[in-house]
């Protein structure tokens, strides 16, 4: 605030420091100040650059601004008057969020409006899940959700990170450090987590957990109580849940935005010469954020490397069952500044470390298909020879083949194409990771 304001404040709160202690500290001060009813009627809240200041007379009355100060501790009252003013602006939303890594955000309008509504919806803690394969943007659409609606959250934007870390730790110190809240000491951690959620800031908040990996065990025991509906809580996952946790499901790109988010990346000047090649990359990517994004940046560091040459030797390294391990899919850790923390390969990993053997290997059974839709009772007839043909000749097992292939659908790992005709289909990355886990294997016969 500008000297001048705090001097005619000086002169109109004169009387009301005059009733306090003189010894009291600057704190109390502005307490005495918050107190008094009259600043509603004196002081106008502007926003922006505003800086004007009102003061309502009385119908025929004078307003004072002469009053002489008398001994005061003129330091300390300046100083309690500049805490005052702060204390009646507009305060910055305590919030973690990490950085957006994206040159443009592509796409995903209706996804992050359906987000809000479900969000919005009920009188109860509301709980939507962002779900998806690896690679396919569910993070990135999360921190353009808290940037959108940040206004909406005045209580706070809590960003946890799920797989990582303890979620009741990191709710203890997103209150401690962002809210100053004071946590009672001898608590045991959910205590202690109950204890922010009763004092928690005034206004709706929204909590994301992202990369959540075990619902039941890493995230239920934490949650805010169920009838606090001011808590909105977003989960980024590979599961797939149901109700009552509602589901926000992330496709890939659209071609048109797989090429426009391509030629964000390397240039106009570069696409458009191979635009034909640049929409075989893309199709060849099947149109997977992550993947678009990693090529995108390894094309703009080797400005010799043409388009054409690049899908050549992608090309090449999948016949060799190799593609998934290219640089180009890679993420430089040296330079990296994208959303994505992992190349293609290590988000897959990241996904095939939760699977058990039995899916595994129905996996790599399935890379084994041409890339092209897959009928179920074909990859029933292979697995039936496998099981003839393998040591001791063991039975095959329907439900167990069929529980792989669940396991497999709920990591988004396997999408179904036709309910009825039960015929499946792998994303083609997916594909490639699958093949690069049979370069050593004897599990399943070999063959394309």
């Amino acid at each position: 605030m500008a000297d001048e304001l705090i001097q005619k404040l000086k002169q109109l709160i004169e009387e009301d420091l005059q009733t306090a202690p003189a010894a009291a500290s600057i704190e109390q001060l502005v307490e005495h100040l918050q107190q008094d009813k009259r600043f509603g009627q004196v002081i106008q809240n502007n926003s922006g650059d505003a800086v004007g200041f009102q003061a309502l007379v009385e119908d025929g009355g004078v307003a004072n601004m002469g009053i002489h100060l008398h001994g005061l501790d003129e330091e300390k009252l300046t100083k309690a008057l500049q805490l005052f003013l702060k204390s009646l602006q507009p305060k910055e939303i305590p919030n973690n969020v990490p950085r957006s890594g994206v040159a443009k955000f592509i796409g995903r309008e209706p996804e992050l409006e359906r987000l809000h509504t479900q969000l919005q919806q009920g009188n109860l803690v509301s709980i939507s899940a962002v779900e998806g394969m690896g690679g396919v943007g569910k993070t990135e659409l999360a921190i353009q959700y808290t940037q959108r609606y940040a206004d909406v959250y005045t209580g706070g934007i809590a960003w946890l990170f799920a797989r990582e870390f303890n979620l009741g730790t990191q709710v203890v110190g997103f209150a401690q450090s962002q809210l100053n809240l004071k946590i009672p000491e001898g608590l045991e951690l959910p205590d202690q987590v109950a204890f922010c959620w009763r004092n928690w800031r005034e206004g709706e908040v929204l909590l994301v957990l992202d990369d959540v990996v075990n619902y039941s065990r890493d995230v239920e025991p934490y949650l805010p109580p169920p009838a606090s509906n001011r808590f909105k809580v977003v989960m980024t996952t590979r599961l797939t849940f149901g109700p009552p946790i509602q589901s926000l499901s992330l496709d890939v790109l659209s071609p048109e935005q797989s090429l426009e988010l391509l030629t964000v990346l390397v240039g106009e000047a570069r696409v458009q010469p191979e635009l034909e090649i640049a929409q075989s990359l893309c199709a060849w990517l099947e149109h997977l954020p992550l993947g678009i994004e990693l090529v995108g940046r390894y094309l703009l560091k080797r400005t010799d490397l043409s388009l054409a040459t690049l899908l050549f030797r992608l090309q090449e390294k999948a016949k060799q069952r190799k593609a998934i391990k290219h640089d180009a899919l890679q993420r430089d850790e040296a330079t990296a500044t994208s959303t994505a923390r992992q190349g293609a390969e290590a988000a897959f990993e990241l996904s095939w470390e939760e699977l058990d053997e039995p899916s595994q290997h129905l996996g790599k059974l399935l890379s084994l298909f041409a890339p092209a839709p897959i009928p179920w009772y074909l990859a029933e007839s292979v697995e039936k020879k496998y099981c003839e043909n393998s040591e001791g000749s063991k039975e095959f097992d329907v439900e167990g083949f069929e529980k792989a292939r669940t396991k497999l659908l709920d990591f988004h790992l396997l999408q179904l194409s036709q309910q009825q005709a039960q015929i499946y289909r792998l994303h083609s990355l997916i594909r490639e990771f699958f093949r690069s886990k049979l370069e050593d294997e004897t599990d399943v016969a070999a063959g394309d």
